[in-house]
């Protein structure tokens, strides 16, 4: 397999850009255009879990919005029901989704392509099922009434859709570094010859089960962290988020923006979702167009439009 997508000047550009777009939005934007930017954001950070596992460790999920639906619904039955303020309850969820990932990482991640897809997949799928017939759960019916954080003692009130647009960006840029520092070190670059040739590192003692499970673990946990504040922003959760198709739109997200580029699957995010919101309110069949846009990208752009931007980039002496 070759080399995914790594350039660190590029990278950082591009995050730079969509930053400064997301915060002019969010400053002249009205009501709904705060609310898409933070969807938005809340998407990207999904995707950037996606698309670490997938390009780092070579790990295909269809089964990611587990903990999605994991971080929503651990924020909305901790902060309800046992009364834990929605942003400590935001770092429980982040923990649970880690710790369920290790458990699960420790016997899957040395499965391998289409194995791992399908294992991943059923267990999204009997999440799934059981988070639809859980009375905990609130069953089909989700669970309504989840507060956002109180921040009050920092005069900051998460209420206004402005400042919880910026609020999802500040965790965008959090995840954005972590991901990034972890790329460039150690557990990066062995993940990189992992995928590159598993039984090359094994022979020379190399961990590999141990360094993919902390990737699928970090990778959930950025998942969950996703969840918790997309609950926060809707003050609802139903099974939906936790279906397999989400994940599916995730990866559709990551290949369009350029797997491995981290910023891509930000920008991935972002046109996906503007062309599904702006299609889908003129035409019906726009998942049709959509499909068709996606085997357009998976045939003359492998590298998605983070590969175009580096193309163009090197055209113009840059």
């Amino acid at each position: 397999m070759r080399a995914v997508n790594y350039n660190p000047k590029l990278r950082f550009q591009i995050m730079i850009i969509l930053i400064l777009l997301s915060i002019i939005f969010n400053i002249f934007g009205g009501y709904f255009t705060r609310f898409f930017v933070a969807e938005i954001i809340i998407l990207s950070i999904f995707a950037i879990s996606l698309d670490f596992i997938a390009s780092r460790g070579g790990m295909v999920s269809l089964g990611h919005a587990m903990f999605l639906g994991i971080g929503a619904y651990a924020t909305a039955i901790l902060s309800i029901n046992y009364g834990i303020p929605p942003f400590y309850a935001t770092f429980f969820s982040i923990l649970i989704g880690l710790f369920i990932a290790l458990l699960i990482g420790y016997f899957i991640v040395l499965l391998d392509g289409i194995f791992f897809i399908m294992v991943t997949l059923a267990l999204g799928e009997m999440f799934h099922a059981w988070v639809f017939t859980s009375e905990l759960l609130g069953g089909s019916d989700g669970i309504t009434g989840i507060m956002r954080p109180d921040l009050s003692f920092l005069k900051i009130d998460l209420n206004t859709p402005i400042i919880f647009s910026f609020y999802t960006i500040f965790w965008l840029i959090i995840v954005y570094n972590l991901i990034s520092r972890i790329t460039d070190a150690p557990l990066g670059r062995n993940l990189d010859a992992i995928r590159q040739n598993s039984e090359r590192v094994s022979a020379i003692g190399g961990y590999k089960k141990t360094y993919k499970a902390i990737a699928f673990s970090i990778s959930a946990g950025i998942a969950s962290l996703a969840g918790s504040l997309y609950v926060q922003l809707n003050g609802f959760i139903s099974p939906e988020l936790t279906h397999w198709t989400v994940s599916g739109e995730g990866l559709i997200m990551i290949i369009v923006g350029g797997i491995g580029s981290i910023s891509g699957a930000i920008l991935g995010a972002s046109v996906v979702h503007i062309i599904q919101h702006e299609l889908s309110n003129i035409i019906n069949w726009w998942m049709l167009v959509i499909g068709f846009g996606f085997i357009l990208v998976v045939l003359f752009m492998k590298d998605g439009l983070w590969g175009l931007i580096e193309s163009i980039k090197k055209k113009l002496g840059y």
